[in-house]
């Protein structure tokens, strides 16, 4: 059961549900634990981040 729950919350993560709500969902009252507890480095997270703050830039521009 507990790796059932671990596997819904990084997947709940890896699809950019935030850490407050995915906090509420699993009952967790500080979303400190949270993070602790399910947030891991996602593969290529640096380059989305990237690709999404330049996107943000384009529209803009």
């Amino acid at each position: 059961m507990h790796a059932l729950r671990h596997l819904f919350a990084s997947e709940a993560i890896n699809e950019g549900v935030d850490v407050y709500t995915l906090a509420d969902l699993l009952g967790h009252e500080d979303p400190a634990f949270t993070l602790r507890r399910y947030v891991h480095r996602v593969k290529g997270a640096v380059e989305m981040a990237r690709k999404a703050i330049g996107k943000r830039y384009q529209v803009a521009a």
